[in-house]
């Protein structure tokens, strides 16, 4: 993790696995945990929920993101933001880089979890 007031790339240090996720925690504020999320093309993140509101906002890549039985592209420069306890789920439609933000509050491990469910 990033040591405080200095600057962090998103870009280096990607790693896509083939299988799952991988998710980097990059920094936090007095706010927010903003977390790196690196989908492989055809990886999917399972309908789950956030206990706190979120922010996703896609840097690189496309995925298909589903919420409220809508299915939205998003591509590169897109970004969402849910209320908590929205089911959602993503698919990766090639590599793509997800910068996640989420609650102070929220834990790395929940999202974690997510991506280990089966």
């Amino acid at each position: 993790m990033n040591k405080k007031n200095n600057p962090i790339s998103l870009y280096q240090e990607v790693s896509y696995a083939a299988a799952k996720p991988s998710v980097t925690l990059l920094l936090e504020t007095s706010s927010t945990k903003e977390l790196r999320i690196c989908l492989a093309k055809g990886v999917l993140m399972a309908d789950h929920k956030s206990p706190f509101p979120i922010v996703i906002h896609i840097q690189e890549g496309s995925i298909d993101f589903h919420t409220d039985g809508i299915m939205h592209k998003m591509t590169k420069g897109d970004l969402i933001g849910l209320e908590g306890s929205i089911l959602h789920n993503l698919k990766a439609n090639e590599n793509s880089i997800i910068r996640l933000s989420i609650h102070k509050q929220d834990q790395v491990e929940r999202v974690q979890d997510v991506i280990n469910k089966k």
